[in-house]
């Protein structure tokens, strides 16, 4: 399963820098990027695009699809656990359309503070 949000991304980001006993700096500094915008890529505060995750993988000698790899499933956040109880797919269908609405938005937002 692949991961749905960037928190997860940088997560796992962070996870192979670890492995690779490598910092943040110096992943920021292969990239030609600040630490400050590597430290949102890795909370998941800055949206990421293809050739950016395909650069990162590079530098770590790792694959995109295990940077996008979910190793266990997220706990729904509380204030998504009403999802439980809707039954109805074309409601179902509706809130997850929301949701990539807001996700879209949010990285919307970081390009625009970048």
């Amino acid at each position: 399963m692949y991961a749905m949000d960037f928190a997860q991304v940088g997560a796992n980001i962070q996870n192979k820098l670890l492995e690779k006993e490598m910092t943040q700096q110096s992943l920021a500094d292969a990239l030609g990027i600040s630490k400050q915008v590597m430290n949102k890529i890795i909370k998941g505060n800055k949206a990421i695009n293809v050739n950016e995750l395909a650069k990162i993988a590079d530098i770590l000698n790792t694959s995109t699809d295990t940077l996008l790899t979910v190793e266990v499933e997220p706990v729904a956040a509380d204030s998504l656990s009403f999802m439980v109880d809707v039954h109805d797919e074309d409601t179902r269908e509706r809130i997850n359309l929301i949701r990539s609405a807001i996700d879209e938005i949010h990285m919307l937002e970081e390009l625009l503070d970048d």
